[in-house]
């Protein structure tokens, strides 16, 4: 269930309500997850935002359940001939040496938050700590989008998973730094042609590992992730 407004140009807002029942009694996740969310349009020569907050209540596996989930940012629309954004991102995700009281992302996208979409998946919305970020974007001609994007992780519980690894170490002794990704894109959706109604898009990523791989237990290593991808979009 969800709400939303639009009638305050700078304060739009939506607040929505989800209830997950799946598995078994044996293995099953009983949760709640209500949340918010208040931003305004980007507009040229005007500062936008967006804040959002999350709160999970349940059970999973027989086990009590309480998380929360906070995104955040600031940008900016320059007048230039060129059409220019740039954007500050913070995230933070709650975490527990516990797996089962990590904040459950559910079923969300990966792309527009923590790098591309794809068989990429290095960090989920999940014990993930996140207070610098920046993403620009430069639009030079109306069919070709630039996007660069760069972002530190630290996890918000050194004693958690690093989620989606397999990684943990429960003492907490291989601190908390992940490591920093820049995330890259081209996007040229022609208007005209036997093309105009699909969307390329052509990126990479890189992945500099933090700290945090020399240390923890059963270690893939410390050498940095690379990784390029294509993509087309057909809309009917």
């Amino acid at each position: 269930a969800s709400i939303s407004s639009r009638h305050v140009p700078w304060a739009n807002g939506e607040s929505y309500f989800f209830q997950l029942n799946e598995g078994t009694n044996l293995q099953k996740r009983n949760l709640s997850t209500m949340g918010f969310r208040v931003l305004s349009k980007p507009a040229k020569e005007q500062f936008d935002y967006e804040i959002e907050s999350i709160y999970q209540t349940g059970e999973v596996d027989h086990t009590n359940h309480f998380a929360h989930r906070h995104h955040g940012e600031v940008g900016y629309s320059f007048a230039t001939k060129w059409p220019l954004r740039f954007v500050y991102l913070f995230d933070y995700a709650s975490g527990d040496r516990n797996p089962k009281k990590n904040f459950d992302f559910l079923f969300a996208k990966r792309r527009a938050e923590y790098g591309p979409t794809g068989i990429l998946g290095i960090i989920f919305p999940s014990n993930i700590f996140s207070p610098i970020g920046f993403r620009s974007t430069l639009q030079p001609i109306s069919t070709v989008r630039l996007m660069v994007s760069y972002r530190a992780f630290w996890l918000a519980d050194g004693r958690g998973p690093f989620v989606g690894s397999g990684l943990q170490d429960p003492t907490g002794r291989a601190g908390t730094f992940l490591g920093n990704m820049l995330d890259s894109s081209i996007t040229w959706a022609p208007q005209a042609g036997y093309f105009r109604h699909t969307t390329f898009e052509v990126g990479y990523t890189r992945f500099f590992k933090g700290s945090y791989f020399d240390r923890v237990p059963q270690s893939p290593g410390t050498a940095d992730v690379n990784y390029v991808y294509t993509m087309a979009t057909l809309t009917f």
